[in-house]
C-alpha cells in the first residue's frame, strides 16, 4: 500500500495497481476508501493504523499503469514546488526531483505534459492582467504595499 497525491492535492492510495480516493469516515476510526473511477464499486477499509480491515477486490477496469502513475508522481510534487518557488525554471525542478526521485524512465513526451502542468498550476496563483485603465486604477488602489502611497487620480 502507497500513499501519493493527486492533481488536486487529496490523498490517494495505490493498492495492487489501482487508485483508491478517500470517501468518508465510519464508526470505530475506520476509514472507507473507495476506487478511483466512479463505475467501479471497490473499496478498502482501513483502521486508525492504516492495517486493511476489508478489501473488495472486484474491479471492473484494468490496473493504473506503472509508467503513467510514476508520471503521476513526479508530475504532481514537481507542480507542488512550482507554485511554492514561482521564480525557478520549470527544467531546473524537473531535473531536481528527477535526481531525487526514483522513477526508472520517462520520455519526452511526459516531460512536455509536466512542463504544461507546471505552465498551468503557476497560471492560476498569477493575478488577472487589468483590461483597461478602470480596472488598472481598481487594482492599485486596492493594493495594500508598504512604500506605495501616491494618490491615482479619480476618472
Amino acid at each position: 500500500m502507497e500513499f501519493m497525491s493527486s492533481e488536486k492535492g487529496k490523498k490517494i492510495i495505490i493498492e495492487d495497481g489501482f487508485k483508491f480516493r478517500f470517501h468518508k469516515m465510519l464508526r470505530n476510526d475506520v476509514q472507507r476508501w473507495k476506487c478511483y473511477l466512479n463505475t467501479c464499486k471497490c473499496f478498502l477499509k482501513l483502521s486508525s493504523t492504516l492495517d486493511i480491515i476489508e478489501k473488495c477486490n472486484v474491479h471492473n477496469h484494468q490496473k493504473c499503469d506503472k509508467k503513467v502513475l510514476n508520471r503521476q508522481k513526479l508530475s504532481n510534487s514537481v507542480k507542488r514546488k512550482a507554485q511554492d518557488d514561482i521564480s525557478t525554471r520549470p527544467s531546473k525542478l524537473i531535473r531536481t526531483e528527477l535526481k531525487n526521485s526514483d522513477i526508472p524512465s520517462i520520455n519526452t513526451n511526459d516531460l512536455k505534459l509536466i512542463r504544461n502542468n507546471i505552465h498551468h498550476a503557476r497560471k492560476v496563483i498569477y493575478p488577472k492582467l487589468p483590461k483597461n485603465m478602470q480596472e488598472t486604477h481598481n487594482c492599485l488602489s486596492t493594493m495594500n504595499r508598504a512604500g506605495f502611497r501616491t494618490r491615482l487620480p479619480r476618472l
